[in-house]
Formats: C-alpha cells, sequence, structure tokens
C-alpha cells in the first residue's frame, strides 16, 4: 500500500516530503519501476470548485494535463474542452498511459463521455489505444428533465450523484483487433433493479453486447444523419455572426422581478465589494489581499472575474442606465442589471443588439434536452435555454461617431433562397420548430449547430414563420384562454402567487393557482408546446414563485414584477392560449421537401 495523489505520484518521484513520509515515497519508488497490468477504480468526477466563494484550489498536473490535450483535446472537435478535465477523465488518461502496452483499465464512472460532444477525441483514442472496449451504461442521469429523467430512472449511488454511471472495461492484448461492445440497461429501472441486474450478470460474459462501430464524427451511439452535413449551416451561412446569451455567475444579486430590488441588491453588493477594497487595499501582496477578503455569499457573490478586479484594487462603478428587461427563461421576464462591472460573462448583446431587434435562441450543442428554438426582442439569460445560443435578425457596429445596423442573414443565403432578410428569418423559425425536422435529425441537433434545408415549400414555411414570430413575441398581447374553467374559493379571491402547482403530477388539466383560484379543463394540446425540456405552462408556473434565494437570503416576488395585481394570473392563461395556436401552426407545417442540387 502506497499514500499518494495519485496523479502527482507520475508528475514527480516523491508525492511527500521526505521527512515525513520517507518509507511511504520508497514504497511509491517501488510501484513506479514496476508494470502494471490491471487499474481498477471509481474515479471521483469533478471538474474543480464551482463557486469563486469557495476557497479551493484545483490541483496541477502539468503531465496529465498536456497527455489529455495531446489526445482527447487535439482530436475533439468541440470548442468547449473544460469537461476534459474531470477529474474522471484524467483517471482515464492516466491509467492508459500507466498500464503501457497492455494491460486492462476497469472504472466504475460517470457515463457522459459516451455521447458527448466534448468527449469524441476520447472515442476515437480509445478505439485506436485499446484492443477491446466494454461499455455497459446503467443510465441513472437525473440532471435531465421529463419523460428523458423518467427513462433514466434509477441513480446507482443514489443520492450521492445525479450524473449517468457507466462500467468501463478497457483492454489492451497487443492484437490488431479493435472492437467495442456496449450494452445500455434499459429505461425505467429503479436502482434496486438495476443492481440486482449487475448482481446477476456477474461478468462480461454474461451481457449481450452490442458491437458498434463508429462514425466519422467518433459517435458511437446516437450517430447522426450524413445527409444532413450537406445542408447550409446556421452559423456561417445563414447568419453572420452567433452570440452567447448572458452568464452573470450571481443571478440572485443582478436579476429580479422588482426593478427597484434589482437596483437596490446591485448597488448593495457593489458599495460591500468596494468597502473590503478600501479595508484591505493597504495589503501589497494580491493573494494575500484575495485570502483576508470577506467571502460570505450574503455579503458578495465571489467569481473569478471580481476577484481579478479586487486583486487589481478596482473601485466599481454601476450605472442605473444599465437597468434592463431581459429574457429570462422562456416566456418569463426579469429586470437584469446589465452593467459590465458585475456580470461575470455580459456576452455581445449590450454592444449588438441595439433596439427594435429579434433573436433566434436555441439550445447549444451537447444538450441534454430536446433541440428547441425561440426568439425574442430582450437580451437572452445563458440559460433561457441549455447551452443557449442566439442569432441576431441584425447588428449593432460601433465607430467613434454613430452606431450602424446591418443585416446578420448573410447576402449569398437570400440570393440562394430568393427571400428577404426578413424572410430568411422566419424560414429558419419555422424550419427550427418542424417537429418532422426536430425528429429526422434529433441526433444532429443534439451534437452541431442547427443546418437549414432548402426546401421546394419555402413561402409555406415563410409564411408560418411570421405567425409563429409574431406569436412567440408578443405573447403578453395574446387573449387569455376561454377554454379553461375558472374556480373561486372566495367572492374577492387573491390574484398573488407563492407557488403554482398541479393536484398531482398526472393531473395537469388543473392549476392550482393559489389557495383562492384553481384553473381546471386546461386542453391537453397545450402540453404540446415545449421549450428547453419542458412545456410554456411549466415555465411560467416553474419560475412565477416567491422565492428566498438560500444563499444570499435575497427575496424575489414575481408579484411585484407589475402594478396589475392580476398580471401572472392573466400571462399564466395568456400562455395556455399562446401555446394551443403554437402547436395548431406548427402542426400546419407541411412535410420536408429537399430541393435537390
Amino acid at each position: 500500500m502506497v499514500l499518494t495523489d495519485t496523479f502527482d505520484s507520475t508528475e514527480k518521484e516523491n508525492s511527500f516530503e521526505d521527512v515525513l513520509f520517507d518509507e511511504n515515497n520508497e514504497r511509491l519508488k517501488m510501484q513506479q519501476a514496476k508494470d502494471i497490468f490491471a487499474i481498477i477504480g471509481n474515479p471521483p468526477y469533478s471538474m474543480g470548485q464551482t463557486s469563486g466563494n469557495q476557497d479551493v484550489q484545483n490541483p496541477d498536473y502539468p503531465r496529465l494535463t498536456q497527455a489529455i490535450e495531446q489526445t482527447y483535446g487535439r482530436y475533439s472537435k468541440s470548442n468547449l474542452k473544460r469537461s476534459l478535465h474531470d477529474t474522471y477523465i484524467q483517471s482515464f488518461r492516466w491509467a492508459s498511459d500507466r498500464i503501457g502496452e497492455r494491460g486492462v483499465i476497469g472504472f466504475v464512472s460517470n457515463a457522459s463521455f459516451i455521447d458527448s460532444q466534448s468527449t469524441d477525441g476520447l472515442r476515437k483514442c480509445w478505439n485506436e489505444e485499446f484492443n477491446h472496449i466494454y461499455i455497459f451504461n446503467l443510465r441513472g442521469d437525473q440532471r435531465t428533465q421529463g419523460e428523458q429523467s423518467r427513462r433514466e430512472a434509477g441513480k446507482i449511488f443514489d443520492s450521492g450523484s445525479r450524473t449517468p454511471i457507466a462500467i468501463t472495461i478497457l483492454v489492451k492484448d497487443g492484437s490488431d483487433q479493435h472492437e467495442i461492445h456496449y450494452h445500455d440497461i434499459g429505461d425505467y429501472l429503479s436502482r434496486e433493479e438495476k443492481l440486482k441486474i449487475i448482481d446477476d450478470t456477474k461478468s462480461i460474459k454474461g451481457i449481450d453486447w452490442c458491437k458498434i462501430t463508429p462514425d466519422k464524427n467518433h459517435d458511437w451511439i446516437n450517430q447522426r444523419d450524413q445527409g444532413y452535413q450537406e445542408y447550409p449551416d446556421m452559423e456561417g451561412d445563414f447568419f453572420y455572426t452567433r452570440l452567447v446569451g448572458v452568464s452573470t455567475n450571481r443571478d440572485a444579486w443582478v436579476y429580479g422581478f422588482n426593478k427597484n430590488k434589482v437596483k437596490e441588491n446591485t448597488i448593495h453588493m457593489v458599495q460591500n465589494y468596494n468597502k473590503e477594497v478600501e479595508r484591505l487595499n493597504h495589503i501589497d501582496d494580491k493573494d494575500k489581499r484575495l485570502a483576508e477578503r470577506r467571502v460570505d455569499d450574503t455579503y458578495i457573490k465571489w467569481t473569478r472575474g471580481l476577484n481579478n478586479k479586487f486583486a487589481q484594487g478596482k473601485v466599481l462603478t454601476v450605472q442605473e442606465q444599465n437597468l434592463q428587461l431581459s429574457m429570462y427563461r422562456p416566456f418569463v421576464e426579469k429586470w437584469l442589471f446589465y452593467d459590465p462591472e458585475v456580470i461575470e460573462m455580459p456576452g455581445r448583446y449590450k454592444d449588438m443588439m441595439g433596439d427594435d431587434n429579434q433573436v433566434i435562441y436555441i439550445t447549444g450543442k451537447s444538450a441534454k434536452r430536446d433541440f428547441s428554438a425561440i426568439v425574442t426582442n430582450k437580451v437572452p439569460n445563458l440559460d433561457m435555454m441549455e447551452k443557449g445560443q442566439g442569432f441576431l435578425h441584425h447588428v449593432i457596429e460601433k465607430d467613434s461617431l454613430f452606431d450602424e445596423k446591418s443585416s446578420n442573414i448573410t447576402d449569398d443565403i437570400q440570393k440562394t433562397l430568393s427571400l428577404s432578410a426578413n424572410d430568411v428569418f422566419a424560414y429558419v423559425y419555422a424550419v427550427l420548430h418542424s417537429p418532422e425536422y426536430k425528429e429526422r435529425y434529433r441526433n444532429d441537433l443534439k451534437k452541431d449547430f442547427p443546418r437549414i434545408p432548402i426546401l421546394k415549400n419555402k413561402e409555406e414555411y415563410v409564411r408560418i414563420g411570421h405567425e409563429l414570430i409574431d406569436l412567440h413575441l408578443n405573447y403578453e398581447e395574446v387573449e387569455p384562454c376561454s377554454l379553461v374553467e375558472l374556480k373561486y374559493s372566495s367572492s374577492d379571491p387573491s390574484y398573488n402567487v407563492k407557488k403554482m402547482r398541479f393536484p398531482r403530477r398526472s393531473e395537469k388539466e388543473t392549476i392550482i393557482f393559489n389557495s383562492d383560484i384553481t384553473i381546471k379543463n386546461i386542453p391537453d394540446q397545450a402540453y404540446e408546446y415545449i421549450i428547453n425540456g419542458r412545456s410554456a405552462i411549466e415555465w411560467i408556473m416553474d419560475q412565477y414563485e416567491l422565492i428566498e434565494d438560500k444563499k444570499t437570503g435575497l427575496i424575489d416576488d414575481p408579484n411585484e414584477y407589475s402594478n396589475d395585481n392580476k398580471y401572472v394570473f392573466n400571462l399564466l392563461l395568456k400562455v395556455i392560449n399562446m401555446s394551443i395556436q403554437t402547436v395548431d401552426l406548427v402542426n400546419s407545417l407541411p412535410s420536408l421537401e429537399i430541393e435537390d442540387k
């Protein structure tokens, strides 16, 4: 037995100080000199600290980092490779190198590598490095939602993990064979049922393996449609520029339903920060100054960007004119203090969106939720859609004299389609809503930005696209649904909302708005409009809730958004009607008739 930091053990000769662990280090040196043929483990899954308020330094392993970058990273087409430095990925790379030319690795680990876009290089390398790969997918991904979450079902480590889990056996035997064997444990199985299957299976001989042939994208499952790759790309061919949504990393401080409270909260945090700068500015050493700062979520939400400013002794100043409405979640508007001083990743909307603009906002690469798109005329939050990405109708180009508006839709695609920029925008929006398009190219849409086919019946798509855009931009102007039945328990009911709910999860035809009001006979069709993993109705129910943030203690009250005390109630009824109209329009889209080249 050797007491050691496993990764560090191959970075240098001694993992600990000789004076304290001399005998231990002698055993480590002996182990380092030995050939290792089997490595078994349950590596942790973590990409390091999640908050600037966590005083945790991520360990640095230069050799291991370089090994990952030269293999998994080198062959990955993903732009976001941070997950390749997750501890369990590091464990696979370390073990692969440690066993050398022959050996076996057996890990129980996070299963995200099976189908993640960022691990395409890992899958390529494994297929080339190992002769036999066995992947037993135990599922259990509870970061998904709705029906997909129910299919994933039981978490192998119970409350200990929300990630999918897999048993992986990697074999190097020196042969010329390279085989991938895959088995999915199945849908809707409880934790106990999964554990029994594992117990009954006993070994790889007890499993009916599916043999996988990777495609050219190094996908193992959910492989993509090769014909789809020939369509024009939404990014580049249709739109010049793609933007990422706003990521504040301190939503509780700078977002909220009440404009004045957002202003008060933000200014209060800035004042607290400036007090800390003044209190510690006499300390010249930046690291020591950071170590002495007050780390308390109720006082300041620290992030990497704010830490950097603090280390430099920078005083913050925010401008009240930067308060503006933002689309926080689908059909959920909140006030945002959109000031770069307090927004960790403000994105480029502040400079490029301007007034009277529209953006098609979509789920991004590797999203776990099924693909969807929404149009808005307000700056979108990054998480309005999972891994959200935005495509503006036009962009503002700033120079020293004035701002100039230009189309974000390429001249080439306007010529190809013989459509105006406005019609191209509507055409794209309609195609992205086509049920046939989303089903046929489901795997592609999860792993890459959309490609848009040129359709023979494009005029009908343009017409319906315009109707969908008008409906989704002006959802607050839609008439409240008249098909529902309203039940009041009082002649003078309250319209304040604390938490809307269904009587039971399966009884969605009824919503209990509050103790005074119940909405009944909601048509099933209204729930068919799914956006970012749940129905538009359920987004309203989920977000318009009186919440006290657990970390900061700040309260966000949806009843304070509008002077109209019936605003939230009427909004729910309007979104029910909007959802029904959306489903009707989407179902009226013609089939995909791809134009011949």
